[in-house]
């Protein structure tokens, strides 16, 4: 594959992680479905891939983006697979999920789905990168630019939208805190 065809394979992950939020936010506002902590930490690596991602649009394919890529992935994962075991097996009175279920499985459990997806995704652009000469003074493609500028809109709307539902406090699961 050639270079041009990696940066447009990187912004295309870059616009599906970001579809991910702005699905999440569809079922936060048009749901009324308001995230849990372990959600809002989902979001947190959901933003970590999209960081990493988003260091190769403005600064060259490189290892060490990938790199944060992968780690965001894993610590995602780490939250979505937690979810997924307190809810596996409900006690008395409890729910079987934790909100609407899309296709069969949950949104943390479609979260683990895609983190795998990530981390897969750039195990094989590792593969496909050339290492040599470190390109500078990149000029992104427009829709490496509209990804971007996206990406950047739902980061900010996210932090917006979690200081609206937290405050300066703790996350609390059920509306606000005692």
């Amino acid at each position: 594959m050639n270079l041009k065809g990696l940066y447009i394979a990187n912004s295309t992950a870059m616009l599906l992680v970001s579809s991910v939020l702005i699905g999440a936010f569809y079922f936060q506002f048009g749901l009324h479905e308001n995230p849990c902590p372990l959600c809002l930490l989902q979001r947190v690596g959901f933003l970590g891939v999209i960081f990493g991602l988003s260091l190769n649009t403005f600064f060259g394919l490189r290892k060490e983006h990938f790199g944060i890529v992968i780690i965001s992935a894993l610590v995602g994962s780490v939250f979505s697979i937690r979810q997924i075991l307190l809810h596996i097996c409900p006690m008395d009175g409890e729910s079987a999920g934790y909100g609407a279920a899309i296709l069969g499985m949950h949104l943390y459990s479609w979260a683990v789905v895609i983190y795998m997806a990530s981390i897969v995704g750039s195990v094989i652009f590792l593969f496909l990168i050339k290492e040599g000469k470190k390109e500078t003074n990149r000029n992104p493609f427009t829709f490496e630019k509209i990804t971007f500028y996206l990406a950047m809109l739902l980061i900010f709307v996210n932090m917006v939208a979690t200081f609206f539902e937290c405050h300066f406090g703790p996350c609390c699961e059920n509306g606000p805190c005692p």
